[in-house]
């Protein structure tokens, strides 16, 4: 079976329009208190749009009376934050539920002339 851009993930991008995201598979989903790797498969073009859409590093840590970290995207314009969404139907629905999170770091690695293995460094942001 070739790799293919699936619909066991979307991650929807900052846009005016409700319509910009990518379905993709999700090869690897690590959660660790607010930390996120992710991990998948996109294709050129996919991989191309995700990166326009993201700001690595624009991500700061801040701390509130109590000490708990809550973490803001510095770009104030929300232009590094991403939702994802599981979606229903496939395994990865059952055991995460949407996040919204930053973009702390992304890289890739060229597959072929097509296809991407992307991984994104993340954190959890809780608004």
């Amino acid at each position: 079976m070739p790799i293919a851009d699936g619909p066991a993930l979307r991650i929807y991008m900052p846009s005016q329009n409700a319509d910009n995201f990518i379905q993709c598979w999700c090869t690897r989903w690590d959660e660790s208190n607010y930390s996120i790797s992710l991990e998948t498969f996109l294709g050129s073009a996919n991989r191309n749009l995700l990166f326009a859409h993201v700001v690595p590093g624009a991500v700061r840590e801040l701390y509130n009376i109590l000490g708990q970290p809550k973490f803001i995207d510095t770009t104030y314009s929300k232009s590094n934050t991403l939702w994802l969404e599981p979606l229903s139907g496939y395994g990865l629905s059952g055991v995460r539920e949407g996040r919204e999170v930053v973009c702390k770091n992304i890289s890739d690695t060229f597959l072929n002339c097509n296809y991407f293995s992307v991984k994104l460094d993340l954190i959890r942001i809780d608004n």
